[in-house]
């Protein structure tokens, strides 16, 4: 590839210190409007763009969903001619490919712009630099590497799909401080997340592309899972989103009245690849309420005597069915095999500023074992504060 990349300590770099400075600045502009369509584009990637000309924003735009216009061309459009001899500033490499939109880097070229700054390639074997080496060779000067860290985090779930096939998965869990998940009353299982933090996790719901939850969630809880929000414009929002509803219930064992039905989403149930005549009649009763049934085999090996379904299977399944990232609210079996098999990019604690103690508190950990040379060390801690409670997002160290 013959595009610059961007290094602190690269002597091959021909921008000096200021013309970085600057780059790094309407790379972030680009960011900005990127994240307004956080939770929106699956499966495509968070795209923002700007037009640059005299040192001034002249056309500014951001996918805003599958199918749309691209980011690129959006800013390319309020530009206008004003556009020749620009630079233009992108987060991913302009796309060289036919999908549902045409490629970007020919408009690009017809446009007259001087000079592409990407944050980072496109990791997609379709594009993957074939657009900036198109600019490239086309007399367009090529700038990729700024802010490079910013902008892979911004799309992680993108980057992992697209590398994998499989969604990037993340855990969460609200704990009390001795590691509790609720506690049992006369009504059998109470919650300990405040109105406030349950906001918050909506607004996580709304990030991914679905939430997964165990068949015996929905027998015990009878949750809605769906995404409840009082922002200003989040029902149309919610129109234009995909979110689906997961559930791992290999007996199909879920009541048919359960409240999942009648809220929004589509609902994808995975079952065992083992039936019997009840629970063939059982799958027919809940196609009839929409439900899409997948059949995965269980694990080869059991737990406690138990067997499970094979998650890496339940994953690859969604990834097939462009499900690009899962928000998993598990109790203590699911966090357990997930957590066990490194099943996980993301984890998420919801932490309160309860002790509950051992006999009146579920506990999340009683169950997980890991030898001493499987013990999970976690980094980059991100820390998002509600009043007294914590949201404490981690990755796991590879």
């Amino acid at each position: 590839m013959n595009f610059t990349k961007m290094s602190p300590n690269s002597s091959e770099s021909s921008l000096n210190g200021e013309s970085k400075s600057i780059d790094k600045y309407f790379i972030a502009k680009a960011l900005s409007l990127a994240k307004k369509a956080h939770g929106l584009t699956s499966p495509n990637p968070l795209v923002g763009a700007v037009v640059v000309k005299d040192g001034t924003i002249i056309g500014a735009g951001y996918h805003k969903k599958a199918g749309l216009p691209h980011a690129e061309i959006s800013a390319l459009k309020k530009a206008g001619s004003n556009a020749r001899g620009a630079t233009l500033y992108v987060n991913l490499e302009p796309c060289s490919h036919f999908g549902k939109t045409p490629p970007c880097i020919y408009k690009i070229k017809e446009c007259g712009i001087k000079r592409v700054v990407a944050a980072i390639s496109d990791p997609n074997p379709l594009v993957s630099g074939k657009g900036l080496d198109y600019l490239h060779n086309n007399g367009i000067e090529t700038v990729c590497g700024v802010l490079e860290e910013k902008a892979k985090k911004l799309n992680e779930v993108f980057l992992k799909y697209i590398a994998s096939g499989s969604p990037f998965v993340t855990i969460k869990e609200a704990l009390t401080l001795d590691g509790k998940i609720g506690y049992r009353n006369d009504k059998g299982k109470s919650y300990i997340s405040s109105e406030k933090s349950l906001e918050y996790t909506h607004g996580l719901r709304f990030l991914n592309d679905g939430i997964m939850v165990s068949a015996k969630t929905v027998i015990k809880d009878d949750p809605m899972l769906d995404i409840r929000l009082n922002r200003r414009g989040i029902k149309n929002k919610l129109l234009n989103k995909r979110y689906t509803k997961i559930i791992l219930d290999a007996d199909l064992s879920i009541p048919l009245n359960s409240r999942i039905f009648d809220t929004y989403g589509d609902i994808l149930i995975f079952a065992s690849i083992e039936y019997d005549k009840e629970k063939s009649v059982k799958r027919l009763l809940l196609k009839e309420k929409g439900a899409i049934i997948c059949d995965v085999y269980y694990n080869s090996t059991s737990i406690e005597g138990k067997r499970f379904l094979n998650l890496r299977e339940v994953f690859k399944r969604c990834g097939e069915l462009k499900i690009t990232s899962i928000f998993v609210e598990a109790g203590p079996i699911l966090f357990n095999s997930l957590i066990r098999e490194k099943l996980f990019d993301k984890l998420v604690i919801n932490m309160m500023p309860y002790i509950l103690g051992y006999e009146k508190g579920l506990g999340l950990f009683e169950s997980l074992s890991l030898r001493d040379k499987d013990m999970l060390k976690f980094k980059d801690l991100s820390v998002k504060n509600i009043n007294d409670e914590l949201f404490l997002s981690y990755y796991p160290e590879v």
